[in-house]
């Protein structure tokens, strides 16, 4: 039966690393999808190690305990990682590690003081067939579930009232999932205590149970990623306002532009312009410079936060073959996110072949977003990282999801990169722009 039990326990804990990949693939440069899929790999690798040490014998005893120790380490570090998942998802709050703020701190305090109470795992012998996690190590497993499985509950609770609609949906489906993962583990260490119906003596009842319960969950979790009911997408961020003045350009919303220009200058001037003036069409004369998202102490009103009309100040992303260092010392960019068209491993960075990725990444934030402007620059990087078909089906659906949603793309692009017929299929159905043209009608403010 033990055989059944570990490749069992393993195919479980697959499912939840494939869920965990899922989950980051689909929004890489997400902090929740980074936890997400960290806790899933502690999981697969409690599942992994979990039946191993009943087999060892006493004589190798320190084989045993030492695998005891991986197994509580990784299980608890998963549990944890959890409830840390719960402090930025699906309301994110800022969390930095290094320096660490109030959530960064708390959450590596978490994971160090479950690293220390997994480290001090010990095994009981007593029972010549096989070796148990001794009682005291299973009841620290079952009172630290129990915790933090209440205060997931309740900080998920908290958090879905303050939640938009896709948040709410998320927290749902996560919470369920989440209700299953944690009570595989009470109903396995209850096994191990000897307490309630699943006793010793139901001892492959408890571990069946367990396995069950890991792999829907990790299947509920997959699919539900999969099918976009739960979005691990960083939450839409807006620029400090620099100016009291109105912006300059008057992009229309559900509409997409088509900068031609060799160098992507007057593309960053629209993007900069619009995140960081007033609204165009603003009808609030009474705003000031100061204002901000941020601001929580001041006590004046905000007539951005009070706008009707969009609900919120603009909030934008650039995806760009720059690096993104210069985009934010050159144009002042802050808290905008900026994705780095390259193949180089990095948090911030997006490899070019791999347009699903972004597209699932753009499509999330437009539909997230209330208020939306995006910037591309780097069109011509991506058509030569694939193909020009494949790089312009990409970008009919960003412009679908543009033209469906409160969204203004900007696609910035040497038309000289390209030959005539593509330029023709990029510019249908798109309003162009030409900075240096002589029909001045063309360029924006002014009708198109």
């Amino acid at each position: 039966m033990s055989d059944w039990v570990w490749i069992g326990s393993v195919g479980a804990g697959a499912i939840c690393f494939g869920a965990g990949m899922l989950g980051w693939m689909k929004s890489p440069n997400s902090l929740s999808a980074g936890i997400f899929l960290t806790a899933m790999m502690t999981t697969f690798v409690a599942t992994v190690t979990g039946p191993l040490f009943g087999i060892v014998d006493q004589v190798h005893a320190e084989i045993g305990v030492t695998i005891a120790k991986v197994f509580v380490i990784s299980g608890l570090l998963a549990l944890t990682l959890v409830w840390n998942l719960s402090l930025v998802f699906p309301i994110e709050r800022k969390a930095n590690f290094w320096p660490p703020n109030r959530v960064g701190a708390i959450m590596i305090i978490a994971a160090a003081a479950t690293i220390i109470l997994g480290a001090t795992a010990t095994l009981d012998y007593s029972d010549p067939s096989t070796a148990r996690l001794s009682r005291s190590t299973s009841m620290i497993i079952l009172l630290t579930t129990s915790v933090q499985i209440s205060s997931i509950t309740a900080i998920f609770l908290y958090s879905w009232f303050r939640a938009e609609t896709e948040g709410k949906r998320s927290a749902c489906v996560f919470l369920v999932g989440i209700w299953l993962f944690f009570a595989s583990e009470i109903v396995w260490a209850m096994g191990v205590v000897n307490i309630g119906p699943f006793s010793r003596g139901n001892g492959n009842v408890a571990e069946l149970s367990m396995i069950v319960a890991v792999a829907v969950s990790g299947l509920l979790f997959a699919v539900a990623i999969a099918r976009g009911q739960i979005v691990m997408m960083v939450a839409p961020a807006a620029e400090r306002s620099a100016s009291s003045s109105k912006a300059k350009f008057n992009l229309l919303h559900r509409h997409v532009y088509l900068v031609e220009e060799p160098k992507p200058d007057y593309s960053f001037a629209l993007f900069s312009d619009i995140l960081k003036g007033r609204c165009f069409d603003c009808g609030n004369d009474e705003s000031f410079p100061c204002e901000s998202l941020e601001c929580s102490s001041c006590s004046l009103p905000c007539p951005c936060k009070q706008c009707k009309k969009y609900r919120s100040r603009p909030q934008g992303i650039i995806v760009t073959r720059q690096f993104p260092k210069d985009v934010r010392s050159k144009y002042f960019i802050q808290t905008t996110p900026i994705l780095w068209l390259s193949t180089v491993a990095g948090k911030d960075n997006m490899d070019p072949s791999k347009l699903s990725l972004l597209t699932d990444y753009l499509v999330n934030f437009m539909e997230k977003s209330q208020n939306a402007v995006i910037l591309i620059d780097g069109i011509e990087y991506l058509a030569t990282s694939s193909d020009f078909s494949r790089t312009l089906r990409a970008i009919d659906r960003w412009t679908e999801t543009a033209m469906a949603s409160s969204t203004r793309l900007i696609l910035s692009i040497d038309q000289r990169s390209f030959d005539a017929k593509e330029v023709a299929i990029l510019e249908r159905n798109r309003e162009v722009v030409k900075p240096d043209a002589a029909d001045k009608w063309r360029i924006i403010p002014e009708p198109v």
